[in-house]
């Protein structure tokens, strides 16, 4: 079975992960998030992984590939990894290489995007987690940028990009069926 290796990314705050779990209500999936493999790869608790964006990010992202071999399960047709492809740290905008996507074997990127002000709004009311507070209009640069770097490495990795907002779940579940074949 060739297994199908999906990066759901976007912005802190936008979404990711209440949109997977919505997903999951409709395909069957071993999601994973970057954040959860690197705190566990650090032994760092959960609730303090907004810390991570100021570790060192080379390393953090080979725990992450090494976190991910571990957690990926080998039965699963399709495996989500919930992450980033830019962090913001006290240094600016980092760009996550394309070879750690390519290590990952990510088969397709998929970049979700949401309204600044509501980002915005789900950080601030967020108690489990301890997120930058930014203005909107940031908060859009940040976007932009990150889902121009999605784009850019899916071109880089010759695989597939999609566009997706959180209320747009139903296109993602047709574009992963059609991968997938269901």
């Amino acid at each position: 079975m060739k297994q199908t290796v999906v990066a759901v990314t976007g912005i802190s705050g936008v979404g990711k992960t209440t949109f997977l779990r919505n997903a999951a209500k409709e395909i069957q999936f071993q999601h994973l998030t970057a954040g959860s493999l690197i705190a566990t790869a650090r032994a760092t608790p959960d609730n303090s992984r907004e810390e991570l964006r100021h570790a060192d990010l080379e390393e953090n992202q080979r725990l992450l590939i090494h976190g991910f071999a571990q957690a990926r399960d080998s039965e699963a047709a399709l495996v989500v990894l919930d992450g980033h492809v830019i962090i913001d740290s006290e240094k600016g905008i980092t760009l996550i290489p394309s070879q750690v996507f390519a290590d990952l074997e990510v088969n397709l990127i998929v970049h979700l995007e949401a309204d600044p002000i509501k980002i915005s709004q789900h950080r601030a009311g967020d108690a489990n987690r301890s997120r930058p507070q930014l203005p909107a209009k940031t908060l859009f640069l940040h976007q932009q940028r990150s889902k121009q770097h999605a784009r850019d490495l899916a071109s880089d990795l010759g695989i597939g990009f999609l566009e997706a907002t959180p209320g747009d779940c139903k296109t993602f579940i047709s574009h992963i069926r059609s991968l997938l074949w269901l």
